[in-house]
């Protein structure tokens, strides 16, 4: 594999991440407007419905690639055919030098010979280095929860731990086994207890925990994709709303002493130190990047409230169907971005009728000089 593949290949992971950002946004706001906005579950499940094409994109996308439909919805094929069939107002020989010039930058980035690639390979590195570093540092932080804590209790697939160097329940997942960590102060406190327990278990049983493990794992490859940050954030919020609403449906648990549970909690946090925010699902939530975690919660007690005084209804075929075709939509997309091995029909009828204007402008400056 050559260097300008590596670069080609990393910059199309790149924007079919971006792309999957906005087919979600585009098919949640159908959702959205289609009357189902408390509709929180379905609207997660769309949500990783994209993260799992993400997921398996690396290992189907040889076979789609190389497939025989791939040429036929190539997006530069399609914006080439358009330009011969005289539908953009744009020359043959203005459309080969808008590809030559892609293909430059991507010569460029690959061998850094200008400032500019440069300048953004760099920043890559620097975004890269530095999100890898608070990786491991969260690593290590979990790691010493569990190490410094006790097992309360276990199961086939879950650990209960109790420990004193976090002061936030939150749950995580190992190799083979699933951990819920709850401080040694909480253990005191039976209604606590069973409140944090059954939370971080229903995270664990919808997958948020698999889900924040597996974005966090891609997190440095995308570190300054806006489109992963967009991603991440909705994952996140909806696994919140969906796990408080299933959780009180299923305990049957006060809503109104859950949400001043989870005040006092957010109350009694709002200080820590030590407390790993990446590979776990904490009790009260991720911080909205450019917000508080306040923004968080009261969106969570709002739905809360929202869901006691008139309860809302899943669309769960609907929502199957979306994310069908969503992730048909991710996957046509990440294969119309791909750049194809060999020039197409299109691009060599392109590169031809570009020579003949050539020509065609050469000789009329010969004659003109005569």
């Amino acid at each position: 594999m050559t260097v300008d593949q590596i670069v080609g290949g990393a910059i199309w992971i790149q924007l079919v991440i971006l792309l999957a950002a906005c087919v979600f946004g585009a098919f949640e706001g159908i959702l959205v407007l289609s009357g189902r906005r408390r509709s929180f579950y379905t609207r997660r499940r769309m949500g990783m419905a994209v993260i799992a094409c993400l997921a398996v994109l690396p290992l189907v996308a040889p076979y789609l690639v190389t497939s025989p439909y791939a040429a036929s919805v190539n997006a530069t094929d399609a914006i080439v055919a358009q330009v011969l069939n005289g539908n953009l107002d744009i020359s043959a020989s203005r459309m080969m030098q808008i590809l030559t010039l892609k293909s430059e930058w991507m010569s460029q980035v690959a061998t850094a010979s200008s400032t500019a690639a440069q300048v953004l390979i760099a920043g890559f590195l620097a975004a890269f280095i530095a999100r890898t570093c608070y990786l491991v540092v969260n690593i290590a932080r979990i790691c010493n929860a569990l190490k410094s804590g006790r097992v309360v209790q276990r199961t086939r697939r879950c650990r209960l731990v109790a420990t004193s160097s976090v002061s936030v329940p939150f749950s995580t997942r190992g190799l083979w086994y699933y951990y819920v960590v709850l401080p040694e102060a909480l253990i005191a406190d039976r209604a606590a207890v069973q409140m944090a327990l059954g939370h971080e278990l229903q995270h664990i049983r919808q997958g948020d925990v698999d889900a924040e493990v597996l974005l966090s794992l891609i997190s440095p490859i995308a570190v300054l994709n806006p489109g992963f940050w967009f991603l991440s954030s909705r994952l996140r919020k909806l696994g919140e709303l969906a796990c408080d609403r299933a959780y009180l449906a299923r305990k049957g648990f006060d809503a109104h002493g859950y949400a001043l549970r989870l005040l006092e909690v957010a109350r009694s946090t709002s200080a820590a130190k030590q407390q790993p925010t990446a590979f776990g699902v904490p009790l009260v939530g991720r911080r909205v990047p450019f917000l508080s975690r306040r923004s968080m919660l009261k969106d969570r007690i709002v739905a809360i409230a929202d869901h006691q005084a008139e309860p809302a209804k899943e669309a769960v075929v609907f929502g199957a169907f979306l994310s069908l075709v969503m992730a048909g939509v991710v996957l046509l997309g990440a294969v119309s971005l791909a750049e194809p091995e060999d020039w197409s029909h299109e691009r060599i009828m392109l590169s031809t009728v570009a020579n003949l204007d050539r020509l065609n402008h050469l000789n009329t400056l010969a004659q003109r000089s005569w």
